[in-house]
């Protein structure tokens, strides 16, 4: 009959299951904040806008991301995944 204590093999094990589901929460978290930001920059619309913008809202957001007058979440995720057009 096996004793009810932890052994090594139990504790490295421990081990490894916590660091992997600490790594898929961090992507995870990181997976919503580039989706999140994907919809504050309007990615589809910029997307589906072939040739030069006519939505004046688009135009106008595309004049500030431009010339790096966004807003503060903007400018943050104009920095983590780059402009949208």
């Amino acid at each position: 009959m096996r004793s009810s204590q932890f052994d090594r093999k139990d504790m490295i094990g421990a081990a490894c299951a916590v660091l992997a589901i600490g790594m898929i929460a961090v992507l995870a978290g990181d997976s919503w904040a580039r989706a999140d930001c994907r919809d504050l920059l309007r990615f589809g619309d910029f997307a589906s806008a072939e040739g030069g913008v006519t939505d004046p809202d688009l135009a106008a957001l595309e004049a500030r991301l431009r010339a790096g007058e966004g807003s503060v979440e903007e400018a943050a995720c104009v920095q983590r995944i780059g402009l949208p057009f």
